[in-house]
């Protein structure tokens, strides 16, 4: 599969999904400013909130390129709306409450050696935990048999790569972007690419962290659509395992 190539300067859209975010929005959006790379357009969808957060994007409205708060049909719809409003080059979902180094998007784009548009570019990223000082580090990898190797906050998606393979399947609630990976990487596998620097901060508390149990669920669909079980039959007991665990959590508790 053959994609244009790109010879101006890309264009990054970053967007940010949020709703009742006012405790965690500013760290995400000062993030965002504080981005060394100069050629960044932020876009913010908003479900609509009553806490607060409009007020921080009033606040900061100077530097949001577009926003919006209306009533979506959840966390990917929201994300699919921000992808049809943005006109970057390629596209970064970062969620409120998560973060990225100064540097990410312009040491991502050099990765991409000047051509974001046709290439999913991962970076490494650290999970950090509200009210603790305990943070974990993970590297990007892409054995999606094995396991799901990257994160969407680390992660910088070309227009091309969405405008062949379509947006979120908005019938997952919770891991739609998971499935995205798997549907781009089992036909071309090679436009993924590292950047080997943990330049994403993921915030463990979370849509999908939160209801994981749900989650695990959800992802046992997905690879069974995908996988068959002598390609993915470590994936298969690992996700079983996290799935009796919560279940016993919840009984139990």
């Amino acid at each position: 599969m053959s994609f244009p190539t790109q010879t101006t300067e890309p264009r990054i859209s970053i967007v940010t999904v949020c709703l009742n975010a006012a405790a965690h929005l500013t760290t995400t959006i000062q993030s965002v400013v504080s981005q060394t790379y100069p050629n960044i357009e932020y876009i913010v969808i908003d479900g609509q909130s009553t806490d607060g957060t409009l007020d921080i994007l009033k606040k900061y409205e100077t530097s949001i390129t577009k926003w919006v708060s209306e009533k979506d049909k959840g966390i990917y719809d929201a994300m699919n709306k921000g992808i049809q409003m943005s006109t970057g080059d390629a596209i970064l979902l970062l969620n409120a409450g998560d973060f990225l180094q100064p540097n990410a998007i312009e040491e991502m784009v050099q990765r991409a050696q000047g051509n974001v548009n046709n290439k999913i570019i991962c970076c490494d990223w650290v999970v950090f935990f509200l009210n603790s000082t305990k943070k974990i580090h993970r590297q990007a990898e892409f054995n999606f048999n094995r396991k799901n190797g990257i994160c969407h906050q680390g992660t910088l998606i070309g227009r091309e790569i969405y405008r062949t393979f379509g947006g979120y399947d908005t019938s997952y609630r919770y891991v739609a972007d998971y499935e995205f990976y798997l549907r781009v990487w089992t036909i071309t596998p090679s436009v993924f690419v590292r950047a080997p620097q943990y330049l994403a901060n993921f915030m463990f508390e979370g849509f999908t962290t939160k209801g994981i149990r749900k989650s695990n669920i959800e992802r046992w669909k997905v690879i069974e659509r995908y996988f068959s079980w002598k390609e993915s039959w470590y994936l298969r007991l690992t996700t079983m395992a996290a799935i009796m665990v919560r279940t016993l959590k919840a009984v139990t508790s």
